[in-house]
């Protein structure tokens, strides 16, 4: 069989040049809706350099994925399996980002943008991606095949191998679920348990239900804690369910075991039309009727907050307007101010960053946009994800983690236009937030009314929120008592990694009033 009729080198293919495309669209929003300012040109050139480069990262990992599959894969693969890739590869890869790319930048008040500055910041996101890179061993990028090559040929064979079937049945199925689902996804959302900890329903408004949890059947009786109920306000983005991932990885499951009384507020779907959904109704009716609810079904006079990533802005918008009902607080990867330089820094600058024209253009901030632009932010991670995923089709241990993260990162949120267009203008644009200048239905969040203990954590590796914009959150508040906290990984990374644990036992013990402040 020539190279010409393998069906799975043209799949491959087919992943090239999307690899390729979506690059290319990168570029294409570069170019167009965030051309460099004059005496920049170095910098923009290096960003050119690296989009080449990451390009040819992605076809060398493609081409070693070729050389190490069988041509008796063809077995396996079908006309209509590459009609559905080649029209995904058309309409997903780049869709969203070409239409970003037509939108104009607002450089504000009709200035033109610092080129110093700007040039600054191109010189910061290109430094980050030299430390990444640096960062990876030297094999980062090289895929071992062979435990794949070796079960393809059993299978083909015919052998009676329940292992060897396994890896191929993953690997195909992984063909199908990106066929009906896109290029990013791994694992079928229709058929992949997560959230499974069970809850109750005891109060709606609007689009938002207010979850409460209790142990699993089966669970050993907990005493329950002497503290107030936990209200989990979670981020706008993606699922809650990254708290409840699955049975032994679920941080509502462990703070259940410790014998908090939990709630979770679930935000709902965004509308396009939706213009009544403001970052103020969040707070109030939002985050209060939930407080008030929860007072009512417990008799507690006051409740305790856990907020993670946007979910911690809500939740300390919620503490500086009532303050008097929380009786602690823990934000977790919060960004409290704008990253200072960087990726972030750069794509959510103002002069860059055309949120009105996003929110006018869409009604919303759709969901996949935010997914492709993480993707595009450091497209890299998606080539190590494919060679993870790869690498342990046979693992059963990797494999039952990797599928439902990979369905919690793909399920994204559409995030309404006016809670969208705040948000980024009070914590990014302007901040107002962290000068505690925020109002809220024309009432000044100020940040120093906070006087409740507050636990703040941030990610050491956090490229979303970088430590130094969560970690000056300390110095805004007026909570005496106080502990800032540095994990060791990710901004998801404390919810998913057993090595975590740890930091789990820190926050539960906080929120029963166990833990002393650290000096």
């Amino acid at each position: 069989m020539s190279d010409s009729d393998d069906p799975t080198r043209k799949l491959m293919d087919i992943w090239a040049e999307a690899a390729r495309g979506y690059t290319d669209a990168v570029q294409s929003f570069w170019e167009q809706a965030a051309p460099v300012p004059a005496g920049a040109e170095e910098a923009s050139q290096q960003w050119q350099r690296n989009l080449a480069a990451v390009s040819a990262l992605q076809a060398t990992f493609v081409e070693r994925l070729l050389d190490g599959l069988p041509d008796a894969a063809s077995a396996h693969l079908d006309a209509s399996t590459f009609s559905q890739l080649h029209r995904l590869r058309e309409a997903r890869w780049a869709e969203d980002l070409q239409r970003l790319a037509e939108f104009p930048t607002d450089p504000g008040a009709g200035s033109a943008p610092d080129p110093q500055r700007m040039s600054g910041l191109w010189q910061s996101m290109w430094d980050e991606y030299l430390r990444d890179l640096d960062a990876m061993p030297d094999d980062a990028f090289k895929l071992d095949l062979q435990p794949l090559a070796e079960a393809w040929g059993k299978v083909i064979a015919g052998e009676d191998d329940e292992a060897a079937h396994k890896v191929v049945d993953r690997l195909m199925e992984s063909v199908a679920v990106k066929a009906r689902w896109g290029g990013e996804y791994y694992a079928d959302p229709d058929g992949t348990a997560v959230g499974q900890t069970p809850r109750e329903c005891v109060y709606e408004q609007g689009a938002i239900k207010l979850y409460r949890y209790e142990l699993p059947a089966g669970a050993e009786p907990v005493e329950p804690a002497d503290a107030p109920p936990v209200l989990v306000v979670y981020s706008v983005i993606n699922k809650p369910y990254i708290l409840d991932l699955m049975p032994g990885f679920s941080f509502i499951e462990h703070l259940l075991g410790q014998g908090l009384d939990v709630y979770l507020i679930d935000w709902g779907e965004a509308r396009p039309d939706d213009r009544e959904t403001t970052l103020d109704s969040l707070i109030d009716p939002g985050i209060h009727g939930c407080v008030q609810a929860i007072e009512a079904r417990t008799g507690a006079a006051q409740v305790s907050l856990f907020g993670h990533c946007i979910g911690g802005n809500l939740a300390l918008l919620y503490a500086a307007i009532h303050p008097d009902r929380v009786a602690r607080l823990i934000t977790l990867t919060t960004p409290i101010t704008a990253a200072e330089g960087g990726v972030v820094a750069l794509w959510t600058d103002r002069e860059l960053f055309p949120v009105d024209a996003i929110v006018d253009a869409y009604g919303l901030m759709p969901a996949k946009l935010i997914r492709t632009t993480f993707m595009a932010i450091k497209p890299y991670y998606e080539v190590l994800k494919w060679k993870m995923f790869l690498e342990n089709l046979g693992n059963d241990a990797v494999m039952t983690l990797f599928y439902p993260v990979d369905r919690w990162a793909n399920e994204n949120v559409d995030i309404p236009g006016e809670v969208f267009r705040k948000f980024v203008s009070e914590v990014f644009h302007d901040g107002r937030f962290a000068r505690g200048e925020t109002r809220i239905h024309g009432q000044r969040a100020d940040l120093k009314a906070i006087t409740c203990p507050l636990m703040n954590l941030a990610a050491g590796k956090d490229w979303i929120v970088p430590p130094p914009s969560a970690e000056i959150l300390g110095t805004l508040v007026g909570s005496e008592e106080q502990q800032f906290v540095l994990i060791d990984g990710a901004h998801v990374g404390v919810m998913i990694d057993p090595r975590a644990r740890s930091v789990w036992a820190q926050m539960s013990d906080f929120l029963c009033g166990d833990e002393e402040p650290s000096e």
